[in-house]
């Protein structure tokens, strides 16, 4: 196939026997895309593409079970290691997970606004050595202002730490600090007048009865429910 680069030249050269071949044709692709469809439908379900180097995978994107034109993820791969770096998710809202290159796992999550793409919601950074989330940094509508920093221990996957930021600026307005005891919270907050934090506390208590938040794991294992329900085109109310 002739590019639209050639074509363009053609029209201002009036002798093409002149060119060499080689110029007026693409070069073939050494590792060509390799392309999966679905079983039932024929519709696309993923492609991948390789280093025209190496040959190692560096792209996969994969398809809307629905709509093969519409991208649900894409999964990027380091040319050289082959090693994952970054997927980016657009189920419900557009999501990049960045990856640590040595050891394969999350680095950290940037979710971005369900309107507005363009614009940061929050992101989320995770702990290498016990791979759950450390740190959660919520920004405000404008995507940019930094609302609040949740400082979250990995062990026990519990907020330690939570900073307030003053809205249109980038000063912090309190700090809070969990402590634990049994299934009682104490929270106790200092407040920020621009100078310096005030010497009065304001100290709450939660018992939380034994509750605990959803793990990362039991999260997983609900999309997967509900990928599976959406594939299967089932209803919840076909459960009951």
């Amino acid at each position: 196939m002739v590019s639209n680069i050639i074509k363009s030249v053609k029209k201002n050269i009036l002798d093409f026997s002149l060119l060499p071949e080689s110029v007026l044709i693409e070069p073939e692709l050494k590792y060509e895309d390799k392309i999966i469809y679905r079983k039932h439908s024929g519709k696309v379900e993923s492609v991948t593409k390789f280093s025209q180097k190496n040959g190692n995978k560096i792209k996969v994107i994969n398809y809307d079970y629905f709509d093969d034109k519409k991208i649900k993820s894409i999964d990027e791969f380091d040319e050289d290691t082959g090693k994952i770096v970054r997927t980016t998710n657009f189920t419900l809202f557009k999501a990049i997970t960045e990856y640590d290159i040595q050891s394969g796992k999350k680095l950290r999550t940037l979710n971005y606004n369900f309107r507005d793409e363009s614009k940061l919601s929050s992101i989320h950074e995770y702990n290498l050595k016990y791979e759950k989330v450390s740190k959660i940094t919520v920004f405000r509508n404008d995507g940019k202002s930094i609302s609040m920093v949740k400082e979250i221990n990995p062990q026990t996957e519990r907020i330690e730490k939570c900073i307030n930021f003053k809205r249109g600026s980038n000063t912090v307005s309190s700090v809070s600090k969990y402590d634990f005891d049994g299934n009682k919270t104490v929270k106790t907050t200092m407040y920020y007048n621009g100078i310096k934090f005030s010497k009065t506390k304001e100290t709450k208590q939660f018992d939380f009865g034994g509750f605990k938040p959803i793990s990362g794991a039991e999260k997983a294992k609900k999309d997967k429910l509900i990928d599976n329900l959406f594939k299967n085109k089932l209803t919840f109310s076909m459960l009951s």
